[in-house]
């Protein structure tokens, strides 16, 4: 009598041990690079949004000879900016709820027109890190201690138009310590 032999059919439970630990594994190597790469792009994507508002800043300057008053409330909109001088104003990748929009700072007072303005994100940890009780030299218009950006360039009056402000010390973002560093992104002028 001959014996029939039945061909099994399907995977056995090493085989689909071994193909999910590769999945896991890949995964573990994927998952943080795609998280890098959106904060990287968001960060990008604030210092783009300040430049647009840092020259909107100085059109209305040229215009009217001061720069906008500062809004009642962080993060609301730079009053006088919107649509003579952009079309709209860009809303912060890192705002909040309490804080959507960039955060603008000047140094005018109630006897003094503004010289100089600041324009802040809250950065990759979302939370408010810098405002112009000490990280604003008003005296010289820049940012007291801090670079101009990760080369630490100025321009030769040594302040900071021009130059977006990362230095992660005081408050604000240091790219160099990883996705998830707290601290702002800033954009003092002029």
């Amino acid at each position: 009598m001959k014996k029939l032999f039945r061909k099994k059919e399907g995977f056995t439970l090493i085989e689909l041990l071994i193909v999910v630990a590769i999945i896991g594994i890949i995964a573990g190597i994927a998952i943080p690079n795609f998280l890098g790469a959106r904060t990287k792009a968001r960060v990008t994507r604030a210092f783009a949004d300040m430049r647009a508002l840092a020259d909107a800043l100085e059109m209305y300057y040229v215009d009217n000879t001061t720069y906008p008053a500062v809004p009642d409330a962080a993060g609301d909109p730079i009053p006088g900016l919107s649509p003579t001088y952009m079309t709209s104003l860009p809303k912060d990748p890192f705002g909040t709820d309490e804080v959507p929009g960039y955060r603008y700072y000047n140094n005018g007072t109630e006897d003094t027109d503004p010289t100089a303005w600041l324009v802040v994100s809250n950065g990759p940890d979302g939370s408010p890190d810098v405002d112009t009780t000490g990280d604003f030299d008003w005296e010289t218009d820049r940012i007291a201690g801090q670079l101009g950006g990760p080369d630490g360039a100025r321009n030769d009056d040594g302040d900071l138009y021009g130059y977006n402000l990362a230095a992660g010390d005081g408050g604000w973002y240091d790219p160099a310590s990883g996705t998830t560093s707290p601290g702002d992104l800033g954009r003092g002028g002029p």
